[in-house]
C-alpha cells in the first residue's frame, strides 16, 4: 500500500509568549561593522561567544559558546577527511580572545580560557556532499566562568517563532578566515551579511535545503576559509532588551569567496540543539522499572540521544529496517534480543525478509518468522507483526532495544500508557528527510477520520502530521517518547500505520502499548518452543 505523508506547519505571531533561552546570561548587543574578506577589525568585547576551534594545536574553525558547558561549530569542521570518515581529535575551544594569532595584549592571555573538548556531538544527518545538517556541540571538560570576555550568545528555543526568525534579512557574521588579501585574520573581523532568495545559492553552486540559510553581499565581500562554524546572529527582542540571538552557522561558499554563501539555520535544529545542551550534565538515577529488557537502559542512552549521528550518541540504536531482498518495506523496532516489532501491512505471504539494524555499524538478521496479530485483517486496527530474528542480538553501542514495560507487570504498563497520554509529554516520530526526528503531537481521536466514518479504536493513535520538506515518515516509523525528564532514555508508543492523501490531515498509529499482552504471551510461546527444540 502507498501513503503519501504530507503536513502543514500551524505559524504563531512574532513577540507573543515569552522566549526560552537556552542561557538566560547571553547576547551582549552589539554595533554593527564591516567586514571579513574586504572589511576592517571588530570592536573588542563585543563579541564574548567567539571560540577558537582547534585540533593539536591548529586552528581549523570558529565557533560561538551557547551556554556553559558547549560550543556550537559546523560539523564539518570536525571532519579529517573528505568524506568525514575520520575525525580531528585533541580538539580545544579556545574563549575571550580577540586575537588570534600573534598580537596578543599584554594581559589578553590573562583573560582567556582554553577548554579540552571532550565530546564532538555532530548531527545524525550531517551530509558532508551537501552540507545539510551541518552542525556541532562541543562538550567542554568544564563549565566555563562567565566574564566580560566571555559569555555565551543567545540560542532562541522557541520553535514557533520559527515563521518570524524566517523573516530576519540582515545578520552580522565574525570570523578569524581568510581576508581579502588571502591571509588569516588576526584581529577578529565583522560583516554584515543578507538573506538572499534560495535560487541565488541554486543558481551559483548547489542544492539547498529548507534547513539552511543562503546569504551574501552584491559587492563580493564573504565569509571564508577558517570562518566554518561562526555564527550568524541578529539583535532579537526579549521583553524591553534587544539580546545578540544566533540564527545562523558558517557552513559553505565558494572557493574565492566573493559574495554568496550557505549558512546552517539554527531555527531549524533546536530540538537537536536542546537535547544535547540541556542534557549533558547529568549522571540519572533511575527509577526502579520492571522492563521487557533491562537492556534499552545502556548506559550511553543516558547522555543526549540526538547526537547520534556520527558518533554522537547512537541515538537510533534500536531502529530496525526491514527488507524483501533489496527493497525496504518498513521500518521497526528492535524490543529485545531475539525480536523487532513493525506493522503487519507491508508484508506479504511466504516471503524472506531481512532486518537491518545499527547506525554507522551495522548487522543483517534473516526473520526466522513472520507473527502478524491474529486480528490484523485491514489497516482498521491490530496492525502490528513481530518478526522472530534468525540469531540473538548481541547489544553494542549502536545496537539496543528500545524501552518497553514488562508485559507481565499491568502497573507498570498503565504507568507507561500514563506517560505517552499525558499532553505535556513530547512525542517524536522518525523517518527520513532533512531531519531524521520530529516532535509531534497526538490528537483527538475520537474526531480522526469521523468524517469517512472511519472508527479510530483503542489501540490506535491519532498524530499530528510533520512537515514533508522536514521529515516523512513510512509504514512503521516510530513513534516514540521520553521515558526520563532528561530525555536520555526512550519508550516505543506507536508504529505510523495510515493516513491520508491531504496536507493537514493527521496519521494514524498503531499503539503499542495498547498490545503488550499478545506481545508478551508471543515471546514467552516462541521462548518455549526454543527450549524444546534445543533439547
Amino acid at each position: 500500500m502507498s501513503t503519501a505523508w504530507l503536513v502543514i506547519f500551524a505559524w504563531m505571531l512574532m513577540g507573543q509568549g515569552s522566549a526560552r533561552l537556552l542561557d538566560e546570561n547571553c547576547g551582549n548587543a552589539v554595533s554593527i561593522g564591516e567586514k571579513i574578506v574586504g572589511g576592517k577589525d571588530a570592536e573588542k568585547d563585543k563579541n564574548p561567544w567567539m571560540a577558537i576551534i582547534k585540533s593539536k594545536n591548529e586552528i581549523v574553525c570558529g565557533g560561538t559558546l551557547i551556554n556553559d558547558r558547549f560550543v556550537m561549530t559546523a560539523a564539518h569542521c570536525i571532519c579529517n577527511n573528505s568524506e568525514c570518515s575520520e575525525q580531528r581529535t585533541q580538539l580545544t575551544a579556545t574563549l575571550g580572545l580577540y586575537h588570534s594569532i600573534s598580537k596578543h595584549d599584554d594581559d589578553e592571555y590573562d583573560y582567556a580560557h582554553v577548554a579540552n573538548v571532550v565530546r564532538a556531538h555532530m548531527h545524525t544527518s550531517f551530509a558532508m556532499s551537501s552540507h545539510v545538517n551541518d552542525i556541532c556541540l562541543l562538550e567542554l571538560a568544564r563549565s566555563v566562568v562567565y566574564t566580560q570576555k566571555i559569555k555565551p550568545i543567545c540560542i532562541l528555543l522557541n520553535e514557533q517563532n520559527k515563521a518570524q526568525t524566517d523573516a530576519i534579512k540582515n545578520y552580522t557574521t565574525v570570523g578569524w578566515g581568510l581576508t581579502g588579501n588571502g591571509n588569516t585574520s588576526d584581529a577578529l573581523q565583522v560583516l554584515e551579511i543578507y538573506k538572499l532568495d534560495r535560487e541565488h545559492c541554486t543558481d551559483f553552486y548547489w542544492e539547498i535545503y529548507s534547513s539552511q540559510i543562503c546569504g551574501g553581499r552584491a559587492d563580493q565581500k564573504d565569509t571564508c576559509k577558517g570562518d566554518s562554524g561562526g555564527p550568524l546572529y541578529a539583535e532579537w527582542l526579549y521583553g524591553s532588551i534587544r539580546r545578540a540571538t544566533q540564527f545562523g552557522i558558517v557552513s559553505a561558499g565558494s572557493t574565492k569567496c566573493r559574495g554568496i554563501g550557505m549558512y546552517t539555520d539554527v531555527m531549524s535544529h533546536i530540538d537537536f540543539i536542546e537535547r544535547i545542551a540541556l542534557d549533558s550534565d547529568i549522571e540519572v538515577v533511575l527509577p526502579k522499572l520492571d522492563l521487557l529488557d533491562d537492556g534499552c537502559l545502556g548506559q550511553h542512552t543516558l547522555r543526549s540521544w540526538e547526537g547520534n549521528g556520527n558518533d554522537a550518541t547512537k541515538s537510533f540504536e534500536w531502529l530496525a529496517e526491514v527488507y524483501m531482498q533489496s527493497f525496504l518495506l518498513s521500518y521497526g523496532v528492535l524490543i529485545s534480543k531475539n525480536f523487532v516489532v513493525t506493522t503487519a501491512q507491508m508484508l506479504p505471504e511466504d516471503v524472506e525478509f531481512t532486518v537491518q539494524l545499527g547506525q554507522g555499524v551495522m548487522d543483517i538478521f534473516d526473520v526466522a518468522y513472520v507473527h502478524k496479530h491474529p486480528e490484523f485483517v485491514s489497516l482498521a486496527q491490530n496492525d502490528i507483526a513481530l518478526l522472530k530474528l534468525d540469531r540473538e542480538v548481541q547489544y553494542t553501542e549502536s545496537i539496543r532495544p528500545i524501552c518497553l514495560p514488562s508485559p507481565s507487570n499491568q502497573a507498570q504498563q498503565k504507568k507507561f500508557q500514563g506517560w505517552a497520554a499525558d499532553p505535556a509529554q513530547k512525542l517524536i516520530t522518525i523517518g527520513r528527510g532533512i531531519r531524521t526526528n520530529v516532535a509531534v503531537r497526538r490528537t483527538n481521536s475520537s474526531e480522526c477520520y469521523q468524517e469517512d466514518h472511519q472508527e479510530i479504536g483503542e489501540r490506535q493513535l491519532c498524530v499530528e502530521r510533520p512537515a514533508p520538506n522536514i521529515l516523512r515518515v513510512g509504514s512503521g516509523s516510530p513513534l516514540v517518547s521520553p521515558l526520563f525528564e532528561k530525555k536520555g532514555a526512550f519508550s516505543l508508543v506507536g508504529l505510523a500505520s495510515f493516513g491520508r492523501n491531504e496536507d493537514a490531515s493527521p496519521d494514524v498509529y498503531t499503539n503499542v502499548l495498547g498490545h503488550l499482552e499478545w506481545i508478551g504471551d508471543l515471546q514467552i510461546k516462541e521462548s518455549s518452543f526454543d527450549i524444546i527444540a534445543s533439547a
